[in-house]
């Protein structure tokens, strides 16, 4: 029988599960999913306000004109809903919009300084290998010096006692 009641826990990697999430969820890919539903909201946008206010929008063409317009907050004024469920669709897509617009910049500013992070830390690690290498390199004279001294001191002991 052993003694060990509580074995020591068996230390494991990150699970599939955790590689993945740390993979998907980098500020990259973050950024370009924003991106990707922020155009995907202005297709969205488009499509229902040529279904809402055909009057206004004869065209699916005018309509993804008038949703890129909206969604990146432009907003020319030369194509306007004018129906009550037009300016609804309309300000939905403004509010959203403008958030996803924030979700964007704060993505690329997230990417930038975690490639600036990373670099620092690269920096960090090349400048203490170079100091540890001069450290060793110092003791390594060091130990010359000592096994010349020893070298020397034994021949001076063998002179007086010789």
């Amino acid at each position: 029988m052993t003694d060990d009641v509580n074995p020591a826990p068996k230390t494991q990697g990150p699970t599939l599960v955790e590689r993945r999430v740390q993979r998907i969820a980098n500020a990259r890919s973050v950024t370009i999913g924003l991106a990707l539903t922020f155009v995907l909201l202005a297709l969205l946008g488009a499509v229902v306000m040529r279904i809402v206010d055909q009057h206004n929008f004869p065209s699916l063409g005018w309509a993804v004109w008038w949703a890129l317009q909206t969604v990146t907050t432009v907003g020319y004024g030369d194509i306007v809903p004018t129906t009550t469920a037009g300016r609804v669709v309309g300000g939905v897509e403004m509010v959203l919009g403008i958030s996803f617009i924030a979700f964007i910049t704060a993505g690329v500013t997230s990417t930038v300084i975690q490639r600036g992070a990373a670099g620092a830390t690269q920096e960090d690690r090349a400048q203490r290998e170079r100091n540890t290498q001069t450290i060793v390199d110092a003791l390594t004279e060091t130990r010359k010096a000592i096994a010349e001294l020893d070298k020397r001191l034994g021949q001076i002991e063998s002179r007086i006692t010789g």
